[in-house]
């Protein structure tokens, strides 16, 4: 399809619009975030991105040349929101571990709206994971980062008991964040609610910083 676009273009000839030049691309991905969230992958066209945000297809081919690389785009909007918010959090009263528990509440809300729940679904089950022609590859993450380094400073404290802190950190991140999420992805709504979400919360992380065996 990108193919067969490329040389309509060249066909046409001349130069796109004042306006389509300066189409933002954020109104672009904002378009595509809303119908690959609701549509899925497979039921998600340029052409319907084109036609819901008066930009066109040139000017998305443009920037984008395929629907994954749109798809790529809005995923990679959504992380960059994602971590401004994060960067964004007001500072926490307190010692580290109080900064951890913001942290991994903050991340958990974050990773449960439903937009990012329906891209979360789209990578995992739809087309856009077998058009790659190879492992994605590992990115920096700034949010882990900052949770390694506030679980090595609550070990510093003495709250925390000692090991590897990346270790410690993806395994809070498990243990809070995986049940909750996957069950909105296969379309549950038990922790729809925030109610409910906070329940779950507050019930895994007494378990973890208390343990769960009867004491002898």
């Amino acid at each position: 399809m990108v193919e067969r676009t490329v040389a309509r273009r060249g066909q046409r000839g001349g130069r796109p619009s004042r306006g389509n030049a300066q189409e933002p691309v954020e109104r672009i991905l904002d378009t595509a975030t809303r119908l690959f969230a609701s549509r899925g992958f497979a039921g998600t066209s340029i052409d319907q991105v084109a036609a819901l945000c008066g930009a066109g297809k040139d000017t998305i081919y443009r920037r984008f040349p395929s629907k994954v690389a749109l798809f790529e785009g809005v995923v990679e909007q959504a992380r960059s929101r994602a971590l401004a918010r994060l960067q964004q959090l007001a500072p926490v009263d307190g010692g580290a571990m109080e900064r951890v528990k913001r942290l991994l509440r903050t991340f958990l809300s974050i990773n449960m709206e439903p937009e990012l729940i329906a891209l979360k679904r789209i990578t995992f089950s739809e087309a856009v994971v077998f058009e790659k022609s190879g492992p994605v590859p590992s990115q920096p993450d700034p949010f882990m980062a900052r949770l390694v380094e506030t679980v090595a400073a609550a070990q510093a404290e003495g709250r925390l008991r000692a090991g590897d802190p990346a270790a410690i950190a993806a395994h809070l991140i498990h243990s809070l964040v995986s049940i909750p999420t996957a069950d909105a992805m296969l379309g549950g709504t038990v922790y729809h609610e925030p109610e409910a979400l906070d329940r779950h919360f507050e019930a895994v992380w007494e378990w973890l910083m208390k343990g769960v065996a009867a004491p002898e």
